[in-house]
């Protein structure tokens, strides 16, 4: 095994043994109107604070399997087990049949897919819907959040993309200004991937110019094990997964007054 792998092995190993007993991995296939069918792995407790619908970056590809497990090291993905122990239910939105979304999470055809999602994930559990996005999937948060107000509790962006890249869209996008709930920005001061400079969490926040709560959290680390833009680094929270779990699980809480 070499050196990367230890490292991820040793974060999985130790972030599975958080998980609750009682939280039980569903994979299903969900049918869309476009014909397709996204794939979601949905996780949690008999009565959970909130669900939060999580959009992982890069290609958006999240392999899930039908028993329900997923290899995928995205920031919102391997921290699975720790959102459980916060109280919540998880649900992990995989692509339209499999495919990239690089170039199409602001687009209006994704809002559907969200759309979905969130009807899925309520029909599993009765609890507040929370959109929470990482890199490029806070583009898909944000568009979900702006278009889908009215069956959304919240919006958590983290380590979002405001800058060109090889998608072509940043979460400008998807229009921030129209959402109109609670919303959390966070950034790492250490990440240094081009398309998502921390102090450019400022500006996403002054474009939230409709949310009724807004607040920006600056975190610190600098372990890397991958590319600059990739989870195994600042970027994805690399060493610090916890802490940062634990901040946006507690904001979380607080805006919906629990």
């Amino acid at each position: 095994m070499g050196r990367l792998a230890a490292v991820v092995a040793l974060c999985f190993g130790v972030i599975a043994s958080a998980q609750p007993l009682s939280a039980q991995n569903i994979a299903a296939d969900i049918p869309l109107t476009s014909g397709a069918s996204q794939r979601v792995l949905f996780a949690g407790p008999p009565n959970p604070r909130a669900i939060l619908i999580m959009f992982p970056g890069g290609s958006g590809i999240v392999d899930i399997s039908a028993s329900g497990t997923t290899t995928n090291r995205n920031f919102l993905v391997r921290t699975l087990p720790l959102w459980l122990t916060q109280g919540f239910a998880v649900e992990i939105l995989g692509s339209p049949n499999g495919g990239s979304l690089l170039g199409q999470r602001h687009a209006t055809g994704y809002v559907a897919a969200i759309d979905r999602a969130i009807d899925f994930a309520r029909s599993r559990a009765n609890a507040p819907v929370w959109l929470v996005g990482t890199s490029q999937g806070s583009t898909a948060a944000v568009n979900g959040a702006a278009h889908l107000g009215g069956k959304i509790a919240g919006v958590v962006l983290s380590s979002s993309v405001t800058r060109p890249s090889r998608a072509g869209e940043t979460v400008f996008d998807s229009e921030p200004g129209l959402i109109a709930v609670p919303a959390l920005i966070v950034a790492n001061q250490g990440d240094t991937c081009r398309a998502t400079p921390p102090g450019d969490a400022a500006t996403l926040a002054a474009a939230l110019t409709r949310t009724p709560r807004k607040e920006v959290i600056i975190v610190a680390s600098d372990q890397i094990q991958s590319d600059p833009c990739e989870a195994m680094s600042p970027h994805g929270y690399l060493g610090i997964e916890a802490a940062v779990v634990q901040r946006i699980s507690d904001w979380i809480r607080a805006a919906a007054g629990r």
